[in-house]
């Protein structure tokens, strides 16, 4: 927390205007009538990625860049697609080839590439050119892809899609929900605060894993620039993608509250809700607190217990939270809990 506060204030005052620059790509969540237009008119065939798994892409070519571009090569574009980091994602993806003329119509001006996240769909120019910022076609089909990766990956409740926030362990790594909570990023806004969006400085550095030593300069906030470790849990999200929450159950004895309770240690490593579910049978003869790691007051059974008769407290930034266990009466008395962590 302390340095991500000195990261936020720096920022605040050194960052320029949010939304300048200009954008490379966005997400849009259906296309419009021209650009199913454009779709209708494009001829689509499945090529094999060429990874050993036998998995296949389906790469559609305009009308109209079946015509006048330069660089369609389905074959090599599928090849492309499989030697980036991978899941089974991989086979329900579409790659579309545009004009330039086109992509303004499917993705926006100034846009070099959109992905469709109800279609699966990565829209791209059909010719090799390095229209923003002298980044290469590889460069941005890589930033797409890390687009799809995201909108087949998890996000522990209560927080929304990854496609928005970040697959779970580059989101808890990097901070997403504390940043969110200070005002420092803005998950799915592809529009003033496009650099501020943590979606769009995923998929920027799943392109960096993939092009370590030639990706372009950061444009991205700068506290989600990766390093060594955000490379590991993109590896991590992708190849071994977070399902849901684990559970285990604690058991033990709750000294009375006058001699302090009974502390139990809870790695909480990635963000998300936490639940306590204490047996209904002994619940009423112990009382539980959640603590923070320097023993702050999170949440309380004396603050009612939910409708499930269990304890939630949304993990943002703890890594590791304590457990107070209290018997509410002159002795110790026996605790069951069963926990669920993301």
């Amino acid at each position: 927390m302390g340095a991500l506060a000195g990261i936020a204030m720096t920022l605040l005052l050194a960052a320029p205007a949010a939304g300048t620059g200009g954008v490379r790509d966005v997400v849009v969540d259906r296309p419009g009538a021209a650009a199913a237009r454009i779709s209708a008119s494009a001829a689509s065939e499945r090529y094999s990625v060429n990874d050993g798994s036998g998995a296949t892409i389906a790469i559609s070519v305009s009308a109209a860049c079946q015509l006048s571009c330069d660089a369609v090569e389905p074959q090599g574009i599928a090849n492309f697609i499989g030697s980036l980091i991978h899941g089974p994602e991989i086979g329900l993806l579409t790659i579309q080839l545009n004009t330039p003329f086109q992509i303004e119509i499917d993705c926006g001006y100034g846009a070099q590439a959109c992905y469709y996240p109800s279609e699966d769909k990565i829209v791209i120019g059909g010719s090799d050119t390095s229209a923003y910022d002298g980044v290469s076609r590889e460069f941005v089909l890589a930033h797409e892809y890390g687009h799809h990766v995201a909108n087949h990956r998890y996000s522990p409740a209560p927080f929304p899609a990854a496609i928005d926030w970040g697959p779970p362990r580059w989101a808890s790594l990097e901070h997403v929900c504390q940043a969110r909570r200070r005002g420092l990023l803005f998950p799915g806004d592809e529009g003033l605060h496009y650099r501020e969006n943590p979606g769009e400085a995923f998929a920027e550095a799943f392109a960096r894993y993939r092009f370590p030593d030639s990706a372009p300069r950061w444009k991205w906030i700068e506290f989600l620039k990766p390093d060594a470790n955000a490379f590991r849990a993109i590896r991590e999200d992708t190849l071994h993608p977070w399902l849901a929450r684990t559970s285990f159950r604690l058991q033990g004895r709750a000294p009375p509250r006058r001699s302090g309770g009974a502390l139990e240690a809870l790695r909480t490593p990635l963000d998300g809700t936490v639940s306590l579910r204490p047996n209904d049978q002994l619940r009423r003869r112990y009382q539980l607190s959640l603590l923070s790691a320097t023993g702050q007051l999170l949440s309380s059974s004396r603050q009612g217990l939910s409708l499930r008769r269990q304890l939630n407290f949304t993990v943002c930034g703890q890594s590791r939270l304590r457990l107070l266990l209290e018997s509410t009466r002159r002795s110790a008395a026996p605790f069951q809990l069963l926990v669920q962590r993301p």
